[in-house]
Parts: structure tokens; sequence; C-alpha cells
């Protein structure tokens, strides 16, 4: 792809500059260019993206996304690898939240995640620890698209242990920064980049967030951005839900209960999914008997099931994987709860 001087010059400014100073120089001047008089700069640029794949769009481009073009402060360049057309999705819902998720959090995407997906919603988030990579995993294991929004260059990822997350994302969904190759995470860039994730969403949705969570950061560029703001309540006890009771006590905020609470807000229907009988042997059906009553230790399904011990560990893990139980904390099981 070829480039003017004016592209080259805002992909130059969003390597020299740090963010306010890139909008204040932008402002200065009629037209880009006028800033440098030399692009080598940016000419060794697109070509060390071009050999990694990396594209960039600028504010200056008819295909800008239409969304984030018309929030109070969008970013002057994108640097994307994967698929280009996310950017331009009207489908985009934003999951944020906090990075300690409890079960009760889980359960929450688990159930509603999928939902989403089968209205015709894909999931944007920032790839960080918790709901944000959860998100991102759900949404591909249940066929849908998925935009994660970086604090870093393309060629950096943050957390490492995501890594092999972000590797699929290139491949089945998209990435996006405003920052260029080479860029390391630091700690203003989280916040600079949650106004892009509310940005490219017709809605932010919060599962589980602390009162001190990043997500709320997004969720007030939600607010200032003219976006719904969806978030499910939690227990008055539970640090991880105190910014989502925070946001509803202060109604700035949807609650959430169903998927269809967002979906039918947001113009979408959801298809409810055909749940296929599952089949179980002698064993699992005596384990589900027991967890029917309540959850149990180990121990109590061993005493009640009347099963051997290899037999019930043989039973547990294949119910799990089933998707029928699952373990919690202490040794427990206990059976998912669908909605």
């Amino acid at each position: 792809m070829r480039y003017d001087n004016d592209q080259k010059a805002l992909i130059m400014l969003s390597k020299i500059e740090g963010y306010s100073a890139r909008r204040k120089k932008y402002d200065s001047v009629d037209r880009p260019s006028q800033l440098y008089g030399d692009y080598s700069l940016a000419d060794r640029m697109i070509e060390e993206m071009e050999r990694q794949g990396v594209g960039v769009v600028t504010i200056l481009d008819e295909d800008y996304p239409a969304l984030l073009a018309n929030i109070y402060d969008p970013p002057l360049t994108l640097y994307y690898k994967g698929d280009r057309a996310l950017l331009d999705s009207k489908d985009l819902l934003a999951v944020v939240g906090t990075r300690r998720v409890s079960a009760y959090g889980r359960n929450i995407m688990q159930n509603f995640i999928p939902a989403f997906i089968r209205s015709g919603l894909n999931i944007v988030s920032g790839l960080a620890r918790g709901v944000d990579g959860i998100g991102h995993r759900i949404c591909l294991e249940k066929g849908g698209r998925t935009v994660a929004v970086v604090a870093n260059g393309l060629d950096i990822c943050y957390p490492p242990e995501n890594a092999s997350l972000q590797k699929e994302i290139f491949e089945k969904g998209l990435v996006v920064s405003e920052y260029p190759l080479g860029t390391k995470s630091l700690q203003f860039h989280f916040p600079e980049r949650n106004r892009i994730i509310s940005g490219l969403s017709i809605g932010v949705f919060i599962p589980e967030a602390g009162e001190r969570s990043g997500s709320l950061i997004t969720a007030d560029y939600a607010i200032e951005q003219g976006r719904d703001l969806f978030v499910v309540p939690g227990s008055i006890f539970s640090q991880q839900s105190a910014g989502c009771n925070k946001k509803i006590k202060e109604l700035q905020a949807t609650i959430a209960l169903l998927p269809e609470d967002v979906t039918s807000a947001l113009g979408y229907g959801v298809e409810r999914e055909e749940q296929e009988a599952i089949q179980l042997d002698f064993d699992q059906q005596a384990i589900v008997d027991v967890l029917k009553e309540g959850r149990s230790h180990l121990y109590q399904l061993l005493e009640k099931s009347k099963l051997d011990i290899a037999v019930l560990s043989g039973a547990l893990t294949r119910l799990e994987i089933m998707g029928v139980i699952r373990k919690i904390q202490g040794n427990y099981y206990e059976i998912i709860p669908r909605l």
C-alpha cells in the first residue's frame, strides 16, 4: 500500500510523541505533512509493518471506523493485524471487568457470551487477565469474532501468558493498537486504550468488577461516548462486584440479569441454543443425582454414590469435560446451572 505524506506524518507522530503532544501537534497545523520534511522514519516503520503483516489506518482515511471517529478524542493512527473488516463492524459489544474473576463471574460469562454470539454480536476486549481473556476465549470457542485492543505494539504481548490467545486472534479475529511496533505497555497506556474499546463498540457489558477496576474507566468512557452500559449486580459482600453495584447505585448503568436484557436493548434477538440431550451412563447418573441435592465434597460423593474411588474419579472427569458439572474450591463439585 502507498501512503501519502499526511499519512506518513501521522505514523511518525505516533512514534515520536506521547498522547497529549500528538494531539496538540495535530491540531496546530492545517495538514499533518507540515510537521515534517523528512519521512525516512515513516518509510522504515512501514517497511517493518509490512514485514510483520501489520496494517495501519489513519484518521484521514475514508475507511477509518465510523463509530470510533465520532468519539471525543479518536486515535490518529490505528495499527491492526488480522481481519480488517471487523473495524467496520456495527455488531461489536465490549466485555470488560475484573482481572480476578470469581466462580460467579465465570458462570455469568459462560451463560451470557454464547447468547451474545448467537444474537449476532461479537466481542471487543483488552486481552488482559481475567474477564478480558475469558471473554475472547469463549467468543472464539462459540464461533464468534473478537477484537482485542492492546496497550502496546502488535509485536509485543501483554500479559505474556496470553501470547497463544493473541496469536489465535490474529488468525481468527483482529488485534488493534494506537501504538506502533516496538511500544511497550506502560501504565498510562491502559486508560488511553480503554476509550478505544468503548469507542469501537455499540455497548459495554461488565459481568464483574471491583471498585477500583480499570474496567470502570471503560464504563465512564462509554457513558461519555453515549454508549449503552450494562452491568450484572453481585453480592454486597463481594469485592469483585463492588464496581458493578456502584454503577447501579449511581443510576449509570442498565442492570443485566439475563442476556436478553443486553441484546434486546441493543436491538438484537437471542436465538435459544438447542440443548442436545446428554446421555449419561449409570455411574455418571449416580453422581448427578447426588449433586441435584446441592454441591458435594468428593468424599460425600464417594459415600452417597456407592461408587469405587477409581470409577468415581473417572466419571467426574468425563462429566466435567461434557460440561455437566464443575469442580470448585475445596474439592467440591456442583452441577453447572443453565439459564
